[in-house]
């Protein structure tokens, strides 16, 4: 009887969870054994890997992992970095796992937004115009191009979160200024910490009309699986980080998901994040060709796009008979973050009130962490935070 394939996780708690419940072998690799995704009931083994910035000894380590097996690994990855190791290095990567990527350098161009805003730009996507800061001598060469509010992101999103003193009040993905004394302000201070970044022209309206098409495509461009998510709040409200989703219908989204699926050749797990404006325009801000955060939602509504992209990688079947079919009862919430948000600005703003905040959250929901039947992660991430506000008392206390 021939083995099944193993799933070897890269990534986050959420990818582990997707295979909950299932027959699939799983392999948890990662650099911080201390990560709450090596404490998941489901972690059955969990291997300490180089760190990223050791690429050839990370792929020793993962050659060493498929060694073990009887079958070579289906490949899973979460975040940009991990997605361009795995594309630079797929060559010998291909001879121990099984994974599906589009092109180098398509990969490459998606992972970088100045590259990204050329390539969309050149077929014709609805992407907002944009320039890049090395392209312009500063913030008033690009205001003779571009119209306010704009937003200002990093060409890359690796070390972005490395510099606290652009992010003092939450981790904001970009910046959006409204005047150009603020572009120039913004500017200035951005490019103290960031060598390149783009300026692109802001799509009116909040977080919660954004929107994401997911889907994976086998290799010969057919959609397997899809859904539509639309985000409620962030943290911070504007340019933040997800801290409350939920999935939608939204056939006209969906048709343009296919669409840009058709006219980029783009091929495995794959995100698209538009916003809607106030006519009802989608305009695309971002493709990632990766796994993440989405999934786990997908998953308990329908759609488990990791567990698909397994079935086509090992070439097994795969419970994809919900892949045009999801409900939208469920939502996923990062409580925390989201209190967080609501007592910073939500609230502050005059936005929601303490009823309207606490009556959101009622219904189905999953959460990033906590799971009644998986604690351990959420218990230890638990410690961890009691452990960090005793230490910081204590730092106050002995400063005074």
């Amino acid at each position: 009887m021939r083995s099944k394939a193993t799933a070897l996780i890269l990534g986050d708690l959420y990818l582990v969870r997707c295979f909950g419940g299932t027959d699939v072998p799983l392999v948890i690799a990662g650099p911080d054994p201390t990560h709450v995704s090596f404490l998941s009931r489901y972690a059955r083994r969990t291997v300490t890997i180089a760190p990223w910035d050791r690429p050839d000894a990370v792929l020793a380590d993962l050659e060493r992992i498929a060694a073990t097996l009887a079958e070579p690994p289906v490949l899973f990855y979460d975040n940009d970095e991990q997605l361009r190791f795995v594309s630079r290095h797929r060559e010998r990567l291909a001879k121990a796992c099984r994974f599906l990527l589009p092109d180098a350098a398509l990969v490459e161009t998606l992972s970088d937004k100045r590259r990204f805003g050329v390539f969309a730009q050149a077929r014709g996507l609805p992407v907002p115009r944009q320039i890049a800061s090395r392209e312009v001598e500063g913030p008033d060469a690009a205001l003779a191009r571009l119209r306010l509010p704009c937003v200002i992101k990093p060409d890359l999103h690796r070390g972005w979160y490395a510099h606290p003193e652009l992010f003092v009040d939450g981790p904001r993905k970009a910046f959006v200024v409204s005047t150009p004394a603020e572009l120039r302000e913004r500017w200035a201070e951005v490019a103290r910490h960031v060598q390149d970044f783009v300026v692109q022209e802001y799509v009116p309206g909040g977080e919660d009309q954004i929107y994401s098409f997911h889907a994976y495509v086998d290799r010969a461009g057919a959609v397997k699986g899809w859904f539509v998510g639309k985000k409620i709040r962030t943290f911070p409200r504007v340019a933040g980080i997800s801290t409350f989703l939920e999935l939608v219908h939204e056939p006209r989204l969906a048709d343009l998901g296919f669409d840009i699926v058709r006219r980029t050749g783009i091929v495995g797990p794959m995100k698209m994040d538009f916003k809607r404006d106030p006519t009802g325009v989608f305009h695309l801000l971002e493709i990632n060709a990766r796994f993440n955060l989405w999934h786990r939602l997908g998953a308990v509504s329908g759609v488990n796009l990791p567990m698909i992209a397994y079935g086509d990688l090992a070439g097994v079947d795969a419970p994809a008979a919900g892949a045009r079919s999801y409900t939208t009862d469920i939502r996923w919430l990062a409580l925390a973050n989201d209190l967080r948000s609501f007592l910073r600005s939500y609230r502050p703003g005059g936005e929601l009130g303490w009823l309207d905040w606490l009556g959101s959250l009622r219904g189905k929901m999953i959460y990033d962490t906590f799971q009644w039947d998986d604690p351990v992660p959420f218990l230890s991430e638990q410690y961890r935070y009691a452990r960090a506000v005793v230490r910081r008392l204590a730092g106050v206390k002995a400063a005074t």
